[in-house]
């Protein structure tokens, strides 16, 4: 992968999204004002988000096959600069799709697809993903590669970063081999209510994790770390598409951290960056109006 990088496990979709001003009635023809069509995911999403931001090439470790809807989410990876390594090269089943209207004047987005929980992909070689990663970030789908990569990248001293959107049994294999857990306000661990915080924090530490987050929305992110606890404001704006927001946030804060920022400061930058994407349509436009801020700032 050249100079360090991060490897990215788990999920790529095939998103297509509708934007439109209100959720259609049901039994009826809606006219979209905007599309996005490209590749999807909490991995994916994360991948690409990294590889904007650090200018680097990450891997992304998922399952795609050989069926024409693949073809068209590696393409879409290959533009946007991740590596797809496809575990699953010869399926010619149907990659997961996700059909998704988003609510532009709500900023709701309604998500109906087939995830990946019927790809049951097998990985021999753990280590050899990792080539020269600073940090790998696993979103819980595919565990058992999942699993492997976790346990490579501990032992080599590889920071692990865990998506954790819900609760999923294979979160209980997974948080030994975690460093970091950056959790959605619906992540609930058996036994445990997601609306206490402290509770929440507590289970995740006693898992494995040394460091964890709680993003929750437009409300400020809720963070735990050896040096204590605290919250880190959200600066929102008008949101028009959610979409996509959380993934963004684990690939931003993974290029932040991956670079040096201390954990809260990589919150702090990462949340940002998502911020910026709900004002816009999809998981892409906002990276043309970041350059653009960004130009201008160097003026």
């Amino acid at each position: 992968m050249g100079s360090a990088s991060a490897v990215f496990v788990g999920l790529a979709t095939l998103d297509l999204s509708y934007a439109v001003g209100r959720y259609p009635a049901e039994d009826s023809k809606t006219q979209a004002d905007d599309l996005f069509l490209g590749a999807g995911g909490p991995a994916a999403n994360a991948a690409v988000t990294y590889a904007f931001l650090s200018g680097r090439r990450p891997r992304l470790v998922t399952a795609l096959g050989k069926h024409a809807l693949a073809e068209l989410i590696r393409e879409d990876l290959h533009r946007c600069g991740v590596e797809a390594v496809d575990l699953t090269p010869g399926a010619d089943r149907q990659p997961p799709v996700s059909s998704i209207i988003v609510a532009t004047e709500a900023a709701t987005r309604t998500i109906v697809s087939l995830d990946g929980s019927r790809i049951r992909p097998v990985l021999e070689d753990a280590t050899g993903q990792l080539g020269s990663a600073a940090m790998v970030l696993v979103d819980g789908h595919y565990g058992e590669p999942a699993l492997r990569i976790a346990a490579a990248a501990r032992a080599a001293g590889i920071p692990v970063v865990l998506d954790a959107g819900r609760w999923r049994p294979i979160h209980a294999e997974l948080l030994p081999l975690v460093d970091i857990a950056i959790c959605s306000s619906a992540f609930e661990p058996p036994g445990v209510r997601s609306d206490s915080l402290d509770a929440v924090f507590d289970f995740l530490h006693a898992a494995g994790p040394d460091r964890a987050a709680i993003s929750r929305g437009d409300h400020p992110i809720a963070y735990s770390a050896p040096s204590g606890r605290g919250k880190i404001a959200v600066h929102t704006g008008r949101a028009v598409d959610t979409l996509g927001a959380g993934d963004i946030l684990h690939g931003a804060f993974c290029h932040f951290h991956g670079g040096g920022a201390d954990f809260a400061t990589a919150l702090t930058q990462a949340a940002e960056v998502a911020t910026l994407s709900c004002g816009f349509v999809g998981t892409r436009e906002w990276m043309r109006h970041f350059r653009e801020r960004r130009d201008q700032s160097m003026r």
